[in-house]
């Protein structure tokens, strides 16, 4: 070492670049002096296969710091030491110290660049707010009025329990365990099945945003390899199937009580206006458009529907005036646009109302789809068969035929279902005894 400190401190540039080699238990280790004063430690070898003389560089020496560091990314002595003994290991062997270096580096730069790929790619996957926020926006694409249903309950729910930042791929089973663990501690099952619903289909729909070639050039990816909310069990098991229909003086005395329950004039009528209108789907009829009503043809055009297909929804006598109330009000263009800010009234707007009256009355609860039910139950009542109820009510009818070849629009017999349930509902309304309406079905047939 002692030597090698000497020879460092011999070496001064000169005209031309030279090497001077330390010997003795170091054979071939030197360092080689530029022009400029740099200096280079070297290892001289000859190469095993046609044993020509060879020079390997071992790194530059720019000195030391306080602490015997070496300056600027060069190599102190004892560092150059080490890597002439490597050096000199490999050659020993039968193998030429620059190709295995080159070879190292290479399968370096290649781990480095796998490596920066990868990060690349952690980056590039989407979170779970990402992921829920494009599945609602596929709702509502898809024209899903539950889309923003959808985003409320998944936002309140989720993101208390699992932070927005997260991969979605690496929410696994626990968290999704966790999040539903919290909505039941509040005892609120339906809700539990519901968020559990949400986050399936919603990991679902990750999974296909990877595989659909129409999102190949996009960037977001979300690299889910498992869908962790297909594993975790239903919170509440038990299938709770709703069976609420009002009976007809139920229907009488909720009508009657409308006006008198501080109710907004808007929600009173929204509300009538899903009995008269055959118990046609909640949101369907709160997004009712003013071009959508047709006064003098006596018919309602619904064009987002549950099944995609448009429904035409004849009217009778209990419903047109309720539809001319509300066209000749100061609205945006919908017939029940909400009661503060903008669009159209929502579905909890009319559940709170039926709350409300339910409450201040002795009136057995119920919600609003419950209205359908109801409908179509008293439809029974009045003699109308269970294919012009599913009809009228726009429910699908599965067999092939129906499905794939039937393009009629069965507005006469809509027309003639309406006429029946018009009248029927009048005499609900009217308190008469409504065998009339079932001679009035007859009579029609």
């Amino acid at each position: 070492m002692a030597f090698t400190i000497k020879l460092l401190d011999s070496l001064t540039p000169q005209a031309k670049p030279y090497r001077k080699f330390e010997g003795g238990q170091r054979p071939g280790f030197g360092m080689q002096v530029s022009p400029g004063g740099k200096v280079t430690f070297i290892y001289l070898y000859r190469e095993p296969v046609a044993n020509k003389q060879r020079v390997m560089t071992l790194g530059g020496y720019y000195g030391v710091d306080r602490d015997g560091q070496a300056r600027n990314g060069g190599l102190t002595l004892k560092e150059a030491y080490s890597a002439y003994a490597d050096a000199k290991r490999i050659r020993e062997e039968g193998r030429d110290p620059q190709i295995v270096r080159d070879e190292t580096l290479l399968l370096e730069e290649a781990g480095r660049r796998t490596e920066r790929e990868l990060r690349k790619r952690e980056a590039s996957m989407g979170s779970i707010q990402q992921l829920l926020d494009a599945y609602v926006a596929d709702l509502k694409a898809d024209g899903k009025r539950s889309w923003a249903d959808v985003e409320q309950c998944l936002t309140v729910n989720v993101y208390p329990v699992i932070p927005q930042a997260t991969k979605a791929k690496d929410v696994t089973p626990a968290d999704i365990r966790a999040v539903l663990a919290a909505i039941i501690q509040r005892k609120a099952m339906t809700m539990a099945n519901k968020v559990r619903a949400y986050l399936s289909a919603a990991f679902a729909f990750g999974i296909g945003w990877d595989n659909d070639p129409n999102r190949h050039f996009e960037p977001l990816r979300f690299g889910i390899s498992a869908n962790p909310a297909r594993d975790v069990p239903k919170p509440d098991k038990q299938t709770h199937t709703r069976n609420r229909a009002l009976s007809a003086g139920e229907v009488k005395q909720l009508w009657d009580l409308l006006d008198d329950c501080g109710l907004h004039p808007k929600t009173a009528a929204a509300i009538r206006l899903l009995f008269a209108l055959g118990g046609q789907r909640v949101e369907e009829v709160l997004g009712l458009h003013a071009d959508e009503v047709d006064m003098q043809n006596r018919y309602v055009t619904l064009l987002n529907t549950k099944n995609g297909s448009t429904h035409v929804v004849p009217f009778g006598d209990v419903a047109a005036p309720i539809l001319q109330e509300r066209l000749a009000a100061d609205t945006s263009g919908l017939l029940f646009d909400k009661v503060r800010g903008s669009g159209e009234m929502g579905y909890h707007t009319i559940s709170k109302a039926i709350n409300r009256t339910c409450q201040r009355t002795d009136m057995q609860s119920f919600v609003p789809r419950d209205i359908r039910r109801t409908v179509k139950t008293l439809m029974g009542y009045a003699g109308i068969s269970k294919e012009d109820k599913d009809r009228f009510q726009n429910h699908a009818l599965h067999d092939v035929s129906s499905k794939h070849y039937d393009r009629y629009d069965y507005l006469a017999e809509k027309r003639q279902t309406m006429a029946v349930w018009d009248a029927y509902l009048q005499t609900i309304l009217t308190g008469e005894p409504q065998a009339t309406v079932v001679q009035f079905r007859a009579a029609n047939a």
